[in-house]
């Protein structure tokens, strides 16, 4: 069902058909897919020849090999690597942002994905960790069928698609919706206390 609720007024202008694409956490190729994300941008850029830039926020071990397959794979142009601000500055970041990218191949819970949800920004996440589920039941993002650069090229190909043809904001409401609904301090606090008492 879609959701119905209003976008925040600072966020009802989001409309860009020259999307920017994210990634938010540590630089660990392996285990958070940033590998995939470099070489699905490449076929995104230098295969189908569409409009968009990469944003890499965050820092780690991994910092190097990434700048490396950013040259290797011709996207200088169109990547930037970013530190992640603190406190209200990384909302206002992730503002900026359409679509966040999680393709982890180990990783239980990501909270960058709520945290990019509060702001309206839909994620496209790998289906091995949980929150998956939730991208697919409240249509706030997708869910790679595969965890593989091809498959994550194409959902940013029908990103870019739902942009144009003005059915992004649905996804971005219903991200919002997500984050309000199954994700609320009070209700995950109400839901660790019930497990507490059921322990004792």
């Amino acid at each position: 069902m879609e959701s119905f609720i209003q976008l925040p007024q600072q966020y009802k202008s989001r409309k860009n058909e020259v999307p920017v694409f994210a990634f938010m956490g540590e630089f660990d190729c392996k285990a958070l897919g940033l590998d995939i994300i470099l070489k699905a941008f490449s076929d995104y850029k230098n295969k189908y020849l569409e409009n968009g830039s990469l944003w890499l926020i965050g820092e780690g071990k991994d910092q190097g090999l990434l700048s490396s397959l950013i040259v290797e794979y011709h996207i200088e142009d169109f990547v930037k690597i970013k530190p992640i601000p603190n406190g209200r500055a990384k909302f206002d970041l992730l503002h900026e942002v359409d679509l966040f990218l999680r393709p982890s191949r180990n990783e239980y819970f990501p909270s960058s994905v709520l945290e990019a949800a509060s702001v309206a920004v839909p994620s496209i996440v790998s289906g091995n960790f949980q929150i998956s589920q939730y991208i697919q039941n409240y249509n706030a993002g997708y869910v790679l069928e595969e965890n593989n650069y091809k498959q994550l090229a194409k959902l940013m190909l029908k990103c870019l698609q739902d942009i144009k043809y003005n059915n992004w904001n649905v996804k971005r409401r219903n991200s919002v919706r997500m984050v309000n609904e199954q994700f609320h301090w009070n209700k995950i606090a109400a839901a660790h206390q019930n497990l507490f008492e059921q322990t004792i």
